[in-house]
C-alpha cells in the first residue's frame, strides 16, 4: 500500500478532530509515551478526497473555524486580508466582490478567474449588468470546517475552469453527537451578531444540523448628504443553513445541504477625491474632452465638503435616491456517496441555486449641481433600480458524476467524473443609469414619463440609459485523473479534463436623450452575441519524497478560462474569447520536530497567459461610461510563496505567509481607441442617430478608450509582494480555569496596480501599500464551563488604505476612489452543549 494512502487513513481520526473544531493547537499535546510535541495534521480536499495537506503539491491556505472567528471574517474580503496572493476587487462593495489569485483577475462581465465552491458546489452565476454571484457571499462564513485556498489553475478536478484557483467552504456535516451553540457578538458601529447551530443524530443512521446566523452593522461611510440614507457600507442580512445526513445502507450515503440568504445593505460609493485642472487644450479637444463638464462640478465639490469639514477619509456625496445592495439566495445541494467496493467509491452531486440581487450606487460619488441651483445635478455615472427589474436574477443547475478508487495494490489512486451547469436567466435583469447629463436623480427609478432632466447638446454626450440584459451560460466537462506509486518515494500524477463551455446573450437599450428639459423619442438598441469554445486542459505531475517529512514536487498545469459576452458594450466589442495559462511550479513540503518543530512549505510557479482577458473603458454614446473586455495578447506571472508554522515555545505558535509576484503584460489587445471609435459610431448609427453626430460620438468614444493596463505595466489587483504573521500564546493557566489564548496578526500587502500608467493623478493607478495589526483573546471553558469568552480588534491602528481606484482621470477629468475597512473592537460569548 503506497506512502500516501497509508499515511491519509491514519490520519483519519485526527481529520475528524480537527474538522469539529475540537482541537485548537496546531501542534498535539505530546505524543505517547516518548514526550515528543508531534504537530496536528491540516486536512484538505484540493484533490477532491480528503488528505494531508502535507501530501498534496498543491499551494493551499487553510482557515478552520477558530481562526474564521477571531478574524472576524464575514465576506469575501476579509478572507483575501489574510490570505497573501490573493486580492479582491470591491468596486461593488464587500457583497459582491470578485477574487484574484496570483494576478489572475476577474474583471467586471467576465467569467470567474477564481471558483468558489460550497460543499462542492460552485458559487451561483450572477448576470453580467453589474459583478454579482461567483463568490463569498453574506452568510456562508459560518460555521464551516475550513476555508482551503488553492492557488494555481485547478482546472482538471473541479467543476468550472479556472485559471487563478479556487476556494472551498467546507461546512459541518451533521455529526453523531447532540451538540450545538449559541453565540452572541457585539462590537463598534453597533455590530450585533447572532448565531445558533443545534446538531441532532435522530439515529445512528440520520443526523440533522441547523444553522443561523443574524448580522447587523451600522455603515462606516458617511454620506454627507444625507439624499437617501445618511451612513453606507452597512452589514444587515440572515442567512439559515440546514443539514440531513442519511446512511441509507453501510456504503451508501445520502447528504442533502439547504442555505438561504437574505441580505440587504445600503451599499458602497466611491469617494471623489481629485480634480483634473488641465483644461481642453483648443489643439487636441478629445486629449480631455470632458473637462468643460466635469471640471467646475467638481472643484466646486471638493472646495465644499473642505469648507464644511466634511472632506474625511470615511465623507462622501451620494445623491441615489434608494442606495442599496441587495442579495436574495438559496442553494439546495443533494451529494449521493456509493461504496461500490473496498475500491471503487462512486458519487453523485445534484444542486439548484438561486440568485437575485438589486443595486442604487452613486458610481463616482459626485454633486455637480446644475448651473442655477434646482433640483437637477450634472450626472457623470450613477446606476439606480429599475421599477420591477432586478440587477440580476437567475437560476443555477449543476449536476456531477464522479468516480473514485485504487488499483494495482494500491499503487494507483484514480478518479474520473462527468460535469455539467447552466444558468439561466428568470426574466431581465439590468437598471437605470444616467450619465454626463443634468438629472433630477429622485425621478430616474420611476418610469420614463417621470424623468426631469435637461441637456443643452441633445444627447451628444449623455442621456439616461434604461438596461434589459439576458445572459445564459452552459458549462460541459468530462476529467480523468490517477496518481501511480512508481517507487515507495517518487509517485507521478497525469489529469486530463476536456470542457465545452457557451455564453450567449440577448439585451436591449433604450436611451432617454433630452433637448433642454423636452425629452426625444427613445433610441432603442439590440444585441444578442454568442461565444462557445472546446478546449482540453490538463496536469502533470511528479512528486519525490526522500525521507518522510519532506516532499518535492514539480508540475506542468494547462488552465483555461472560458469568454463571454458582454451587452453593456457596443456590438464589436461585447464579445471576448477564452483565455489560457501554461503554469509550471516547483515546491516542496516539510515538517521537521525538535526544540522548534514546525512546518515550512515553499512553492515558485512561472505563467504564460495568452489571449488574457483585460478590461478597458471608455465612453459610449448608447451606454454611458462602460467598460469592454479585449483579449490581450500575452502576459506573464512568475512568483513565489511561502508558509510556515513553528511551535516556538510550549503554547507559543508562530505562522507565517508570504507572497511575491513579478507581473507583466507583454502584449497589448486587438482592441485600440480606432476600433473603439469604429464601433460606437456603427452602434450609433444602427440606432437611429444621424452619420455626422454618430461620428462625433465615434471620436469621443474612441479619446476615451483607457485599457486598464498598458503594455510593460503590471497586472491588476496583482501585489508585489504581501505577508501576514501571527503570534498566538495559550497562557499558563490551570487546565480547570480553562484555556486562555491571546494573539496578533499583521499584515502587509504591498503596492498593487488598479489602473494603467498615467491614468490616475499623481501616479495613484498603483494603490499604496499598506499595514494591518490585528489582535484577539479568547478564554475557552471558562473555568470548566461551556462558556466561552473573546474579544478581538480589527486594524486597530487604524491606517487609511485604498482598495480601487477608478483610473477616469484623463477621460471624466476626475477621480474616484474606494477605502477599506476602519478600526473595530468587538466580542463574543459562546454557549455550548
Amino acid at each position: 500500500m503506497s506512502y500516501k494512502l497509508v499515511k491519509s487513513l491514519s490520519l483519519s481520526s485526527a481529520a475528524v478532530a480537527i474538522i469539529s473544531g475540537t482541537i485548537s493547537s496546531p501542534v498535539a499535546a505530546q505524543e505517547q509515551n516518548s514526550g515528543k510535541k508531534v504537530l496536528e495534521e491540516v486536512i484538505v480536499s484540493a484533490q477532491r478526497r480528503e488528505e494531508s495537506a502535507q501530501d498534496v503539491a498543491i499551494s493551499v491556505t487553510v482557515f478552520n473555524q477558530e481562526q474564521i472567528a477571531n478574524a472576524n471574517m464575514i465576506n469575501s474580503s476579509d478572507i483575501a486580508t489574510y490570505t497573501p496572493s490573493l486580492s479582491t476587487n470591491t468596486r461593488f462593495g464587500n457583497e459582491n466582490t470578485s477574487f484574484s489569485i496570483r494576478g489572475f483577475t476577474q474583471d467586471l462581465r467576465t467569467a470567474a478567474s477564481v471558483g468558489t465552491y460550497f460543499a462542492e458546489v460552485i458559487a451561483p452565476r450572477g448576470q453580467t449588468s453589474q459583478t454579482s454571484g461567483d463568490g463569498a457571499g453574506p452568510g456562508t462564513l459560518f460555521d464551516l470546517a475550513n476555508i482551503q485556498v488553492l492557488k494555481g489553475p485547478q482546472g482538471t478536478l473541479f467543476g468550472r475552469n479556472t485559471t487563478g484557483g479556487s476556494i472551498l467552504l467546507v461546512p459541518n456535516k451533521p455529526s453523531d453527537e447532540w451538540e450545538g451553540y449559541l453565540e452572541t457578538s457585539t462590537g463598534d458601529f453597533g455590530s450585533r451578531r447572532l448565531q445558533g447551530v443545534l446538531n441532532i443524530p435522530f439515529t445512528d443512521k440520520f443526523r440533522l444540523r441547523l444553522g443561523v446566523d443574524s448580522n447587523e452593522r451600522e455603515g462606516h461611510l458617511i454620506n454627507v448628504t444625507n439624499i437617501g440614507a445618511s451612513e453606507l457600507g452597512n452589514t444587515d442580512y440572515v442567512a439559515f443553513r440546514l443539514g440531513l445526513l442519511w446512511e441509507i445502507t453501510e456504503n451508501i450515503e445520502s447528504y442533502l445541504l439547504l442555505t438561504s440568504t437574505d441580505s440587504e445593505s445600503t451599499g458602497y460609493s466611491s469617494r471623489l477625491y481629485a480634480c483634473n485642472n488641465s483644461g481642453v487644450d483648443p489643439l487636441n479637444p478629445l486629449a480631455n474632452p470632458f473637462a468643460t463638464f466635469t471640471n467646475s462640478g467638481c472643484n466646486a465639490q471638493l472646495d465644499r465638503q473642505a469648507a464644511s469639514g466634511q472632506d474625511g477619509f470615511y465623507d462622501m456625496v451620494s445623491t441615489v435616491p434608494t442606495p442599496i445592495t441587495t442579495i436574495k439566495e438559496e442553494r439546495l445541494i443533494s451529494t449521493t456517496s456509493w461504496n461500490v467496493s473496498e475500491n471503487i467509491t462512486l458519487k453523485g452531486i445534484l444542486a439548484y441555486a438561486h440568485l437575485e440581487g438589486q443595486n442604487g450606487s452613486d458610481i463616482f460619488g459626485t454633486q455637480f449641481n446644475e448651473t442655477g441651483g434646482g433640483a437637477r445635478e450634472f450626472v457623470v455615472g450613477v446606476s439606480v433600480l429599475l421599477p420591477d427589474v432586478p440587477v440580476t436574477s437567475s437560476s443555477n443547475y449543476v449536476g456531477e458524476i464522479q468516480a473514485q478508487g485504487q488499483a494495482f495494490a494500491d499503487k494507483l489512486i484514480w478518479q474520473a467524473g462527468l460535469y455539467y451547469e447552466l444558468s439561466e436567466p428568470d426574466g431581465f435583469s439590468g437598471n437605470n443609469s444616467a450619465s454626463l447629463i443634468n438629472c433630477d436623480l429622485s425621478t430616474l427609478e420611476g418610469a420614463p414619463s417621470e424623468y426631469r432632466c435637461n441637456d443643452p447638446l441633445n444627447g451628444l454626450l449623455g442621456g439616461v440609459l434604461v438596461q434589459h440584459y439576458k445572459t445564459e451560460f452552459e458549462n460541459k466537462a468530462v476529467y480523468v485523473q490517477g496518481t501511480y506509486d512508481i517507487t515507495e518515494s517518487l509517485s507521478s500524477t497525469v489529469g486530463l479534463r476536456y470542457t465545452e463551455d457557451r455564453t450567449t446573450g440577448f439585451g436591449r437599450k433604450d436611451r432617454y436623450n433630452f433637448l433642454l428639459t423636452v425629452m426625444q423619442d427613445p433610441i432603442t438598441s439590440f444585441s444578442s452575441p454568442e461565444v462557445s469554445s472546446k478546449v482540453p486542459t490538463g496536469v502533470f505531475e511528479l512528486n519525490y519524497r526522500p525521507i518522510e517529512d519532506l516532499m518535492l514536487y514539480g508540475k506542468y498545469t494547462r488552465g483555461y478560462r472560458q469568454g463571454s459576452v458582454n451587452l453593456a458594450a457596443d456590438p464589436g466589442l461585447d464579445e471576448h474569447e477564452y483565455e489560457t495559462v501554461d503554469t509550471k511550479e516547483f515546491g516542496f513540503k516539510s515538517e521537521f520536530g525538535g526544540p522548534i518543530p514546525g512546518r515550512i512549505n515553499a512553492a515558485y510557479f512561472t505563467n504564460t497567459l495568452t489571449d488574457m482577458q483585460l478590461q478597458f473603458g471608455y465612453v459610449s454614446a448608447t451606454s454611458g461610461p462602460t467598460t469592454a473586455i479585449t483579449n490581450a495578447g500575452e502576459a506573464e506571472i512568475d512568483g513565489y510563496e511561502i508558509e510556515a508554522m513553528f511551535q516556538l515555545l510550549e503554547g507559543l505558535r508562530l505562522t507565517l505567509s508570504y507572497s511575491s509576484l513579478d507581473t507583466e503584460l507583454v502584449e497589448q489587445g486587438p482592441v485600440n481607441s480606432d476600433t473603439v471609435r469604429d464601433a460606437v459610431t456603427a452602434a450609433a448609427i444602427n440606432s437611429g442617430t444621424n452619420p455626422a453626430t454618430a461620428a462625433i460620438q465615434g471620436e469621443l468614444a474612441g479619446s476615451t478608450a483607457t485599457p486598464i493596463a498598458l503594455e510593460g505595466d503590471t497586472l491588476p489587483f496583482a501585489a508585489e509582494n504581501a505577508w501576514v504573521a501571527s503570534l498566538n500564546y495559550d497562557l499558563p493557566f490551570p487546565l480547570s480555569a480553562g484555556l486562555v489564548t491571546v494573539g496578533a496578526t499583521y499584515v502587509h500587502n504591498g503596492e498593487t496596480r488598479a489602473a494603467a500608467t498615467g491614468a490616475s493623478p499623481n501616479g495613484d493607478e498603483i494603490m499604496a501599500a499598506y499595514n494591518l495589526l490585528n489582535v484577539n483573546a479568547s478564554w475557552s471553558g471558562i473555568f470548566g464551563s461551556n462558556f466561552d469568552l473573546s474579544v478581538f480588534g480589527t486594524n486597530i491602528k487604524d491606517e487609511e488604505y485604498v482598495t480601487y481606484t477608478s483610473g477616469t482621470f484623463n477621460t471624466l477629468a476626475i477621480e474616484s476612489r474606494m477605502g477599506g475597512m476602519p478600526k473595530m473592537y468587538g466580542a463574543r460569548l459562546r454557549y455550548s452543549f
